[in-house]
């Protein structure tokens, strides 16, 4: 199965979920994935998310900081 990443807010009462992705990790080409809020799921249609909004995946093969 694909990975599925979802970002949460956490609340006092709980979590909301913010958004999430599903993507196939065969399909990166580099070590960022950049996704606009019309890619996620639940962010396309909420409000709170300016219409150029954008989520980056930087992804690494060890714990090392990746700059930018």
């Amino acid at each position: 199965a694909p990975p599925q990443v979802r970002c949460y807010h956490r609340r006092r009462a709980g979590r909301e979920t913010v958004f999430g992705v599903q993507f196939h990790t065969g399909t990166l080409r580099g070590p960022r994935l950049r996704l606009r809020s019309d890619e996620l799921d639940l962010a396309w249609q909420d409000q709170r998310f300016p219409p150029d909004a954008t989520v980056e995946f930087i992804f690494s093969s060890g714990p090392e900081r990746v700059e930018g």
